[in-house]
């Protein structure tokens, strides 16, 4: 199998897409590689999927969707492999799942938006930050519905995806207002709702851009509602999680640092699930405290587990 390693390079490196942009990437990704796949038994195969699995992961392990991906992919194969079925069958399984993603991941996208539109009233002001895919689904369906409602955005440094997403929401008709990142939770106050994407949604918190927990913080001083939004495939046990605090190039915040100057270039963080109302998902929202019972639900592939926490084995 070849393996997706230019473009799984890419994802890594992409800095400014959500996650569930980069899960409809991956599955992509993933089915070039397994369509280019010339196994001739279902073991081989096996063994180059969980390679292609394990370079993926390590591309972006942060995200949820494209550990839940790999997950799906690994245990719908392994079912196949133990049928005694051949590798084509096998092939045809695991590009069932990653289709998946990619055709219905826009359309779950827009169920979650309609959703999530139901907590924007007329005369609403929206704060957010950054430049999530399923925030701007939530403002595009208010938008849609003729809500009349303006939005207070942050930049969103080092990438500046906030300031993208204000001249997307211009061109949606919605009156959007950007300010520095500093700025914006002393301006919470003027907001009557808080809405944050997720990268990871786990049993005490949710991984989002940088400046979410402040935001989150100041809804709650402020008595302002706040929720995230993000897709059902977005949860994931702390437990299988990568690191969110994972730093990044320091040369994106200063370019030549003096000799005994440190540069912490962070793109993520963890905000508690105590701060927010609820989780809006395409299937309505979620109590923070309905998120833990949830997870416990979700089935764990044991090969998906082999991958994160075994080294891999060696290859004659």
């Amino acid at each position: 199998m070849t393996t997706g390693g230019l473009v799984f390079d890419e994802i890594a490196r992409d800095s400014t897409s959500g996650a569930s942009k980069l899960a409809r990437l991956a599955a992509k990704a993933l089915a070039e590689a397994v369509e280019a796949s010339e196994a001739s038994d279902s073991g081989t195969f096996w063994n180059e999927l969980v390679d292609a699995c394990r370079e993926l992961l390590e591309a972006r392990r942060e995200m949820a969707p494209i550990v839940n991906l790999v997950g799906r992919v690994l245990s719908s194969a392994e079912r196949v492999v133990l049928s005694g079925l051949t590798p084509d069958t096998v092939k045809q399984a695991v590009l069932v799942e990653c289709s998946k993603i990619w055709e219905f991941g826009e359309m779950l996208i827009e169920d979650l938006g309609r959703e999530g539109s139901k907590l924007v009233p007329d005369g609403a002001t929206v704060v957010t930050t950054s430049a999530s895919e399923s925030v701007k689904a939530v403002l595009a369906a208010a938008a849609a519905e003729r809500r009349d409602f303006d939005v207070l955005l942050s930049e969103s440094r080092p990438a500046f995806e906030g300031a993208a997403l204000a001249t997307e929401l211009a061109g949606l008709g919605v009156r959007t207002t950007l300010v520095a990142d500093a700025a914006l939770p002393g301006l919470v106050s003027r907001s009557t709702l808080a809405l944050l994407g997720a990268d990871s949604v786990s049993e005490r918190d949710f991984v989002n851009k940088i400046g979410s927990y402040a935001i989150a913080l100041a809804a709650r001083e402020a008595g302002v509602p706040c929720y995230a939004a993000a897709l059902l495939d977005k949860l994931l046990p702390e437990a299988l999680r990568g690191d969110p605090g994972r730093v990044r190039d320091g040369s994106e915040l200063l370019a030549d640092a003096a000799p005994g100057v440190a540069v912490e270039n962070r793109y993520f963080e963890t905000v508690p699930l105590d701060l927010v109302d609820g989780i809006v998902t395409e299937r309505g929202t979620l109590g923070p405290g309905d998120v833990a019972a949830r997870l416990r639900e979700q089935a764990v592939a044991p090969a998906l587990i082999q991958i994160l926490f075994a080294p891999p084995p060696p290859r004659d």
